[in-house]
């Protein structure tokens, strides 16, 4: 498929969700906007599971821009309403801890039901149908569209960009690469970290699956009236983690599928090249009686894909007339679903740059600017968000060996969850009071959202703390999970009668409870320390409706 014109104001490369949000954006807003894809839809995509930040940002960013078709993957009803009934819900996030050659246990697990507020709920994401809705959303606000087209060449000159393709050149005055790490731009301009140095070291295999029984045919969910199958299940182990996202959970969906994958550390589970990937999966998996059960009767729908270490980076993001996407610039590893968040960050970035810098809106870049130096925010935003999510995954990764340390580590991870959570429904319930989208532009003085959180430095602290017992795990002295919880025990800016931190049995906690939620705010509001209180729950509750 090609083109008319050769002729546009920003030409973006890949039509993920990056892409054809973004398109959307400034296509809506009177930018002449093509996106090439050397592809073509419906296509397999990687990045199915959502958290409360990467629901609560498409419907910021859905607000902000009057693009409701981005602000449908805020809530699961939404999708199925507008999108498609193939995705699944998100309303629990389960944990299982398994030791090789053992069944496991009731107390080696953990689950987090997340709060279901009516301007979000996490969901699975099919992302076949997602990825090609927005990609027609984007062509509806006026964006063109050429698919099966591979960049071979990238030039970038003061005056603007020129993009050639096998059958044409286009034109344009900026140039977004969305393409992932496969990029023509990244590859002809040396932005690409031969060495990453990533701390974080995994591999994968992983396929789409049909039959897949709930894991609560295996084991009791802790929390009353919520079932493991309702989320996204995770089995650690040491040296990795499998992931289980189905589809098939909603009442609402149509689907049959899951998404099961293996991610190992090569390190201590080195490839076994004399299997095909499907084997390496059963055989590996065969060493954990309950991860083999959970994957008993399956059918494999889409073929098991095995990767080599997924981890990359690069040395630069933005440049003359031009930046990377998240995906683009690097890459860490899929727990705790960070992708999205970034993705929907960096896209509320950018597209406020590119705005601003053509004269569409006030806003951080001055009209005409398409300098390195005007685009300065979003390199820091895409380094920032490589470094927390390499410095949390890896970190996550030593902790897996055993399941206290492992205990200690999941509870400093729902405490970081929770308050980056908190920090976007602020700006959300202070828009809600006023209708005011400034609440939301204010993310643009932070490195990333959340680094202006009053709370921020406290987190910070913390995981320095955490960090160098993880750094001297085995050495035989100190009991590295027990020094963990004692260390979270002593945080005063944690609400305990919400969540015991610190404590060994504590494990699952349900924000779906009106009784759990009311105690959140009425300590915000009411007892938090001050700097929180001033500067986090500096805002109204709605009226209920």
């Amino acid at each position: 498929m090609s083109t008319a014109k050769n002729q546009y104001d920003v030409i973006i490369a890949g039509s993920g969700i990056y892409g054809t949000s973004l398109a959307g954006i400034l296509a809506k807003s009177g930018l002449s906007v093509l996106v090439i894809e050397r592809g073509k839809h419906p296509r397999f995509a990687l990045g199915e599971a959502l958290l409360p930040q990467s629901a609560i940002w498409p419907f910021i960013i859905g607000e902000r821009f009057g693009i409701p078709e981005i602000g449908h993957l805020s809530h699961a009803d939404r999708i199925v309403d507008h999108i498609t009934p193939s995705c699944g819900l998100k309303h629990s996030i389960g944990f299982a801890h398994h030791i090789a050659g053992e069944p496991l246990k009731a107390p080696q697990l953990h689950q987090l039901v997340p709060p279901h507020l009516p301007f979000y709920s996490e969901s699975h994401l099919y992302r076949e149908e997602v990825d090609q809705f927005l990609l027609n959303a984007a062509i509806k606000y006026g964006a063109d569209y050429a698919e099966e087209t591979p960049i071979t060449d990238v030039q970038i000159g003061a005056d603007g960009v020129v993009i050639s393709c096998p059958s044409k050149e286009y034109r344009g005055a900026y140039f977004v690469d969305a393409s992932g790490r496969g990029s023509k731009l990244v590859e002809q301009r040396g932005y690409r970290a031969e060495a990453p140095e990533a701390k974080t070291h995994s591999r994968a295999i992983f396929a789409h699956v049909e039959g897949l029984q709930p894991f609560d045919n295996i084991m009791e969910a802790p929390s009353k009236g919520r079932k493991w199958h309702e989320g996204t299940f995770h089995h650690v182990f040491d040296g990795g983690w499998m992931w289980v996202i189905p589809f098939d959970n909603f009442s609402r969906s149509s689907s049959r599928k899951a998404s099961v994958g293996l991610m190992l550390d090569p390190r201590i589970h080195p490839e076994d090249a004399t299997k095909t990937a499907e084997e390496e999966f059963y055989s590996f998996i065969a060493g954990y009686p309950d991860m083999e059960r959970h994957m008993e009767g399956i059918e494999v729908t889409m073929p098991f894909t095995r990767t080599g270490r997924l981890q990359y980076s690069s040395r630069q993001s933005v440049g003359e007339r031009h930046f990377t996407a998240p995906s683009t610039f690097g890459f860490i590893d899929p727990l705790y679903s960070n992708g999205l968040i970034h993705t929907f960050e960096s896209v509320y970035y950018g597209a406020r740059h590119l705005l601003s810098a053509f004269g569409k809106e006030e806003g951080p870049v001055k009209k005409g600017d398409f300098s390195t130096a005007a685009f300065a925010k979003m390199e820091v935003l895409h380094r920032t968000q490589w470094n927390h999510a390499d410095g949390t995954i890896s970190q996550a990764y030593a902790s897996m060996a055993d399941f206290g340390t492992w205990n200690a580590w999941t509870q400093y991870w729902l405490a970081q969850i929770l308050f980056g959570d908190l920090w976007l429904q602020r700006a959300c319930f202070r828009y809600f009071e006023d209708g005011n989208t400034a609440h939301f532009d204010a993310f643009l003085d932070e490195n990333r959202p959340g680094d202006h959180a009053p709370f921020a430095q406290d987190k910070r602290a913390l995981l320095e703390d955490l960090g160098a017992l993880l750094a001297v795990k085995g050495n035989g002295v100190v009991d590295t999970g027990e020094a963990m919880l004692q260390r979270l025990a002593e945080e005063s800016w944690l609400p305990r009668h919400v969540f015991d931190w610190g404590a060994p049995e504590a494990r699952n906690v349900d924000f779906s409870r009106e009784e759990v939620v009311g105690a959140l705010l009425g300590w915000g509001f009411e007892s938090s320390p001050e700097h929180l209180r001033n500067g986090l729950f500096d805002f109204k509750l709605p009226e209920p409706a």
